[in-house]
């Protein structure tokens, strides 16, 4: 069972969660806050099972953390302690729904059962900011009055997206973006099958050890990368129809899409900053840069920062479900003409 001892880059994160179960004074109510992979769901699994654990609750471990053998931590370790209850969005269709207002009153009820257990129940709501208003609502009435074994954690992205009351009623932890080093560490340790890849995979993560560990987990991540690019070099081509050409990719690779454009962005990201003479350090696809290197000459500083625009903006229309197709469509009309000085006049 992983450990707190495993978590890569959250250092004050998880010594402040260790302290509170030490010291007994553990919250009724936390808010995890950090972007998506960065490791908070698993903070939050570990943070619950030091909490149910024997050890700990018998005070004979006084580490802070769960003991990983007894009964209890055998339990967490296959998902079934009746103490620890995930709550989550529903997806359907491959669209991530909300957290209904049913099923906040239904952890309402949960709650005011004593544990089974343990001496303590622990509910984590993951993307509490997916519940919708009167879920939130409902969540308060548990907060005005919890009980005294009960502890909620809430993952969320933006925490502002939840009400201040809300806020005001729970311990917010922050969790911060990895350093590049720790992330390769991590890497070389667990990934040394992919040594050479390392370094384009550490890049692509972001700071987000959850995407890191993605990545570096998927086979077809490499040759995928390869695909776009290829298709990338097409927007530079002097030929149009070329560019176009890209459409049939992105239809074929729909599901993919959002990690398609994410390379795209960082593809013209990087002949930006190699125009703008940056330390190669910076730059992403670092194995391709004699091929981007050859583009940074001929197209304008300007236009590769509104190909970007056009792009990220591409991503934010396909994530709100506008047609698929036009979108890319428009996406690579209007890259190709920023990137060879046909922008019609009041184009993006």
């Amino acid at each position: 069972m992983i450990s707190f001892d495993d978590i890569i880059g959250q250092g004050a994160v998880v010594k402040s969660l260790q302290n509170s179960i030490c010291n007994n004074r553990v919250s009724h109510a936390y808010i995890f806050e950090g972007p998506e992979g960065i490791g908070k769901k698993t903070v939050a699994r570990i943070f619950a099972a030091a909490l149910v654990c024997e050890k700990e609750q018998q005070k004979i471990s006084k580490t802070g953390s769960a003991c990983s053998v007894c009964s209890s931590c055998m339990q967490v370790a296959h998902d079934n302690h009746p103490d620890i209850k995930m709550i989550n969005a529903v997806s359907t269709e491959g669209k991530v729904g909300s957290i209904g207002v049913d099923d906040i009153r239904q952890l309402q009820k949960d709650i005011y059962i004593k544990p089974y257990q343990a001496s303590k129940k622990v509910y984590i709501i993951e993307g509490a900011e997916k519940m919708t208003i009167q879920a939130q609502n409902s969540l308060l009435k548990i907060l005005e009055e919890p009980p005294v074994y009960g502890t909620l954690i809430l993952t969320a992205q933006h925490r502002q997206q939840l009400l201040s009351t809300i806020l005001s009623r729970s311990v917010c932890i922050k969790f911060r973006v990895h350093p590049q080093h720790e992330i390769e560490q991590f890497l070389y340790r667990q990934y040394p099958h992919i040594k050479e890849d390392i370094p384009i995979v550490t890049a692509f993560s972001g700071g987000m050890i959850g995407k890191a560990i993605q990545i570096a987990d998927s086979e077809e991540f490499s040759s995928l990368r390869s695909e776009i690019l290829a298709q990338a070099v097409k927007l530079f081509s002097q030929r149009k129809w070329e560019a176009l050409e890209s459409i049939d990719f992105f239809s074929k690779n729909k599901v993919d899409a959002q990690q398609i454009l994410e390379v795209l962005v960082t593809w013209v990201r990087d002949i930006l900053l190699i125009k703008e003479q940056c330390d190669d350090k910076y730059i992403i696809n670092i194995d391709k840069r004699n091929t981007m290197q050859q583009f940074a000459y001929s197209v304008k500083t300007d236009a590769l920062m509104r190909v970007i625009e056009i792009i990220t903006d591409t991503q934010y229309k396909i994530k709100r479900n506008v047609n698929y197709t036009l979108a890319i469509e428009a996406m690579i009309i209007k890259s190709w003409e920023e990137i060879h000085g046909k922008r019609s006049r009041g184009a993006i």
